[in-house]
């Protein structure tokens, strides 16, 4: 294992995203030896929550959106166009479809090795999801104002 990887390996997981958030300015919700979550209160006034989970050689990045479906069916088709070609412009995160607590929920998203992860390319990551969540919201919610 080099030594990026024992940063995130078992209980470094905690201390390790403690310290970057610390180092970084930010606050921890809530963490443990697998996850992590961050909450932040953005310039638009929503809050943004971001999700880390650790897995083998990986870090998931995640944050759920406010647009949520009971079903599938209910998915509008054009807004995972939307996303998916925003999806191809970034460097960092991507759109998809998560299901969570039976709910079907737009969320970006980014896979991290865990052996290219230091201080600036995690808050790199963060602030790029965060950003991305809310700028979508504050585009759905101009769309639904429309309508």
């Amino acid at each position: 294992m080099t030594s990026f990887e024992d940063l995130f390996s078992g209980v470094n997981f905690k201390s390790t995203v403690t310290r970057y958030c610390q180092q970084i300015g930010w606050k921890i919700a809530e963490v443990d030896d697998r996850h992590a979550m961050l909450k932040f209160t953005m310039d638009s006034g929503r809050e943004q929550v971001l999700w880390i989970l650790r897995y083998d050689k990986t870090l998931e990045f995640s944050v759920p959106s406010m647009a949520q479906f009971d079903r599938e069916e209910d998915i509008p088709h054009f807004l995972s166009t939307v996303l998916m070609r925003r999806s191809s412009q970034k460097k960092i995160g991507f759109w998809c479809i998560e299901e969570i607590g039976g709910r079907y929920i737009y969320s970006c998203m980014h896979n991290a090795e865990i052996q290219l992860m230091d201080i600036p390319y995690f808050r790199d990551v963060v602030v790029s999801l965060i950003s991305e969540c809310d700028e979508f919201e504050g585009i759905l919610l101009d769309m639904l104002k429309r309508q």
